[in-house]
């Protein structure tokens, strides 16, 4: 207790904790202040990428440095007065490891990774620059989980999950950027690039996770007992998982289904937003967003309106009372279909009769669309709109069903 007073909190040390502490407090109110003052004021740049990674460095170090600058002036101060600021030289030291691990974490875009690293790679470093470093790692090396010697201590779960979360973080930035590589690439189609990416990814992640448990000292040869329990658990429990998985590969190889077709599944359609490794997203006219299993679209009929080409032939069906001509109105309406945007001219609009009814004349319009996510329904109603307008110019009548009624009195 002595050594607590007449060393830890002397008078000269108290007064350098208390300008430790004033000078977080003013940075962190500078910090908010300035923060706010970019988000209202952007800075312009050519690039999006170069801008957000300007913005992130800004914002990143912006605490770190207005901490350093006020514990330098601090330091300052008590150099002319002749007082000592051996507290406030190593608090310097610690705003220095926080400025450089802020500007390294500015690579990061992800804000809870780059929190994350941050807050443990400063730890660290804490820890080391005031000599507590071996004392921690000894304690917590001394923590087990058995009495054994070699058993798993709380250090050795520490270093092997921040070596795992490591490498698989870099394993994860590589994939991002093959992943972009193959966006890039005119060449190939969409289901090819998202096979490339995702079987990338998938052997990465892996071999991250072998490298990182390696690096720790950890025998991978006890994964074969685990290979042989997943094998047993795949069996067990997991078919589904893996069967959507195998046919997510066929499909992306097979390349039937691929980002941007148009299809038909249970009686919806829409267009494939993007492929995973479990189901594909699909996005209907409506704005809903199906999430199709990958075996159903394997096992199950689906339509792809946009398989080998993006055309698609609409129906629309027109009834014309007896009494009409059946050629003019036929006319007509392949000139209303002909008239109407969408509608293509090369294969033209073509219009049938396809029977006589108890009450009309029925005539079956056929049109050809390119883009059948803009809507059917609509451009059919667009179409029958036409026909109705040129019917009435032309004094064509629609009938409706009539039924006469006899009524017949018997004589007693």
């Amino acid at each position: 207790m002595i050594w607590v007073t007449d060393w830890l909190f002397t008078p000269d040390r108290l007064i350098q904790y208390g300008v430790v502490v004033v000078s977080f407090i003013i940075a962190l109110y500078f910090n908010k202040h300035i923060r706010e003052k970019i988000r209202l004021h952007p800075v312009e740049a050519r690039h999006k990428r170069l801008k957000d990674f300007f913005y992130r460095l800004l914002r990143r170090t912006i605490l770190p440095l207005s901490i350093l600058l006020l514990l330098g002036l601090g330091i300052l101060i008590h150099q002319i007065q002749g007082a000592g600021f051996q507290i406030l030289t190593k608090a310097s030291y610690l705003a220095v490891a926080f400025l450089l691990i802020r500007m390294g974490s500015t690579f990061i875009s992800n804000n809870t990774i780059s929190h994350t690293i941050t807050a443990i790679i400063w730890t660290i470093a804490a820890l080391s620059l005031t000599g507590y470093l071996q004392l921690v790692i000894d304690w917590l090396d001394n923590i087990r989980f058995d009495t054994s010697e070699n058993g798993l201590s709380v250090y050795d779960l520490l270093t092997s999950t921040l070596s795992v979360a490591t490498f698989v973080w870099i394993a994860l930035s590589i994939s991002e950027m093959i992943d972009r590589t193959l966006h890039s690439k005119l060449d190939m189609s969409l289901s090819a690039r998202a096979l490339f990416s995702k079987i990338s990814k998938f052997m990465l992640v892996g071999i991250a996770f072998l490298i990182g448990l390696y690096t720790v000292g950890i025998d991978l040869t006890a994964f074969a007992l685990f290979g042989g329990a997943m094998a047993v658990g795949i069996g067990l429990g997991l078919q589904k998982v893996f069967s959507n998985l195998i046919a997510g590969i066929i499909l992306l190889s097979d390349d039937s289904i691929k980002p941007g077709d148009t299809i038909v599944s249970d009686g919806r359609y829409g267009k494939v937003n993007r492929l995973s490794a479990r189901y594909i997203s699909m996005i209907t006219r409506d704005g809903t967003e199906h999430l199709i299993p990958n075996d159903e679209l394997i096992n199950e009929r689906v339509e792809n309106w946009s398989h080998t080409n993006d055309n698609v032939r609409l129906r629309c069906s027109v009834g014309i009372h007896y009494d009409t001509n059946p050629h003019e109105a036929i006319a007509l309406c392949i000139e209303a279909a002909k008239e109407t945007p969408r509608v293509l001219d090369v294969p033209g609009p073509n219009c049938l009769l396809k029977g006589f009814g108890d009450s009309s004349i029925d005539l079956e319009v056929r049109f050809w669309i390119k883009d059948p996510m803009n809507g059917c329904a609509n451009i059919k109603s667009e179409v029958m709109l036409k026909i109705w307008d040129k019917f009435k110019h032309h004094d064509i009548k629609i009938p409706y069903p009539q039924r006469d009624v006899y009524i017949h009195t018997v004589n007693e």
